[in-house]
């Protein structure tokens, strides 16, 4: 039950950080928006496990870094830049194409693509109670997506949903990789999502310096520099803060614990019920939505109460 409720946690807080982050992403890069989000998100697991050594914490301690064998690192640290350097990268340029409702939408692939790598990697099978309740609650999301109104607010380009597929298929994999790395051993979530979160943020860092350097004579679109001038120009720095220590540094911790209690497809279904969040938020705001809306949502509900028995 412990990782069926951190994946509900996790998916919670990137509902309402995802309405943030793609408002932000109308002004600055995706992936400069990934590695501001990537930085602030490292500075506070770090000091969070400082404090807790400190305060000679078992389960919050540094210890628990330097105790990750080789292999664990290695595995960690491929997990975070697949799953968080690449696909959070290609989510937002995703969602600033199409919007962050479409692209939640093809995010919803992930679950099934997550069942079906974690049982061709390392024979993790689900029951058919388990399957059920993936194909329901997929297929509510969908319908929730497709049907809400704020999802035609951004018109559909095809460059947005290869990049919303990419996020997909990037972050089940990841999650299946996080998930091998649970299996082998007692490792701490804040931890783990630290050393995945360092390699995505070191891979984007060479990424963009790579960049600069096979083509010094090209203007890059948007330095980070620059990022940073415009979040502050369009007061935006304290609502990116906000939306990182929600939906980047809360939520990959709540998600690596996920990870570490259940299985990699359940954990992927449960965070993609991002957009039933979403739609209850938006009910709370005022926002009216058809019956099919409503249809998907009940589906949902029914399909997330399958995967909690």
């Amino acid at each position: 039950m412990t990782g069926e409720l951190a994946a509900l946690g996790a998916s919670l807080l990137w509902a309402v950080a995802s309405i943030i982050f793609a408002d932000i992403g109308r002004h600055i890069h995706a992936v400069n928006l990934n590695l501001i989000k990537g930085l602030f998100a490292c500075l506070l697991m770090f000091f969070l496990l400082l404090f807790g050594s400190l305060l000679d914490f078992t389960s919050l301690n540094l210890a628990s870094l330097f105790s990750l064998s080789n292999k664990e690192l290695l595995l960690l640290g491929i997990s975070g830049v697949i799953g968080i350097g690449v696909g959070d990268t290609a989510y937002f340029a995703c969602i600033r194409r199409i919007g962050a409702q479409k692209g939640l939408m093809l995010e919803s692939t992930a679950p099934v693509l997550a069942a079906l790598l974690a049982l061709l990697f390392f024979q993790e099978t689900l029951s058919l109670n388990s399957w059920m309740g993936i194909l329901v609650t997929s297929t509510g999301v969908i319908l929730v997506v497709k049907w809400s109104r704020a999802a035609f607010s951004y018109s559909t380009t095809a460059i947005g949903v290869l990049f919303g597929l990419l996020a997909a298929f990037c972050q089940a994999s990841g999650i299946v990789i996080s998930r091998k790395v649970f299996l082998s051993g007692d490792i701490d979530p804040l931890t783990s999502g630290l050393v995945r979160l360092s390699a995505a943020l070191l891979s984007i860092a060479v990424w963009l310096l790579l960049k600069k350097l096979l083509s010094p004579g090209k203007v890059a679109h948007q330095s980070t520099r620059s990022a940073m001038r415009l979040l502050i120009d369009h007061k935006l720095l304290i609502r990116l803060i906000g939306a990182i220590t929600l939906g980047t540094f809360l939520a990959i911790w709540l998600m690596q614990t996920s990870v570490k209690f259940t299985s990699a497809g359940i954990t992927q279904t449960l965070l993609a019920t991002c957009p039933l969040f979403g739609m209850v938020i938006g009910r709370l705001q005022g926002q009216k939505q058809p019956a099919a809306v409503w249809f998907g949502l009940s589906l949902g509900v029914v399909g997330v109460s399958l995967l909690f028995l």
